[in-house]
């Protein structure tokens, strides 16, 4: 039996040089800048093939709630 699915793994944590308000939980603060791609993976854990080009998401220090940067 082989169990596939997809993932987005996520790399890199530049916090930015201005503060910004998080939408879920208020916090303001400077957000991580993150870098991800998702991949097609086997057994949920090993990533095989790239599925989508990089993406850029902000992700707030407090609750982890990600936004694609624009």
């Amino acid at each position: 039996m082989l169990i596939i699915g997809t993932k987005v793994f996520f790399w890199g944590s530049e916090t930015t040089t201005e503060l910004l308000r998080c939408g879920t939980c208020g916090t303001q603060a400077q957000f991580i800048q993150r870098t991800g791609m998702r991949f097609l993976v086997f057994f949920f854990i090993i990533p095989t093939i790239p599925l989508s080009g990089k993406m850029h998401v902000l992700e707030c220090p407090q609750c982890k709630t990600r936004y694609a940067r624009k």
